[in-house]
C-alpha cells in the first residue's frame, strides 16, 4: 500500500517537476536553478514565476513560488494547480516576492485549493 501511495506521488509530481524522492509519509523537491522547464508541465521557471520548493503528505500538495507581480498570483496559483486536481484533496501555494522565496521571508499570500471549496486566498 505504502508503494503505492508513492507511486502515485512521484506520478503527480512528474507532471509539475522532474526528479523527486519517496519517502515514507512525504516527499520533499527542492528544484535546481537549472532546471527550467519541464514538457509534461508548466514551466518551472519563467518570467512570471519560480518554484522553489514543492511537499507532499497524505492528501496534500504543498508549493511555494516566487512570483515577479503579485497581482498575477493567483493565476498563477491556477496554472500550478490545475493539473494536480485530480490526485490531492487540498493544493496550498505560498506566494512569495521575487528572490524572498527562501530565507525566512514571510510569504505574501497563500491561496489554498480544496475539492470542496475552490480557491480561496489569504494574505499575510
Amino acid at each position: 500500500m505504502e508503494g503505492i501511495r508513492c507511486v502515485r506521488h512521484v506520478v503527480a509530481l512528474a507532471l509539475v517537476v522532474a526528479g523527486v524522492s519517496c519517502e515514507r509519509f512525504s516527499e520533499t523537491a527542492i528544484l535546481p536553478s537549472a532546471v527550467t522547464e519541464n514538457p509534461t508541465g508548466p514551466a518551472l521557471v519563467n518570467e512570471r514565476w519560480r518554484i522553489v520548493k514543492m511537499a507532499m503528505a497524505h492528501d496534500i500538495f504543498t508549493i511555494e513560488v516566487e512570483v515577479v507581480e503579485a497581482s498575477n498570483a493567483l493565476v498563477v496559483a491556477r496554472e500550478l494547480v490545475e493539473p494536480l486536481q485530480s490526485q490531492y484533496a487540498e493544493i496550498l501555494v505560498y506566494v512569495y516576492a521575487d528572490g524572498e522565496g527562501s530565507g525566512g521571508y514571510v510569504p505574501l499570500k497563500r491561496i489554498d485549493w480544496t475539492i470542496v471549496d475552490g480557491f480561496s486566498e489569504l494574505e499575510y
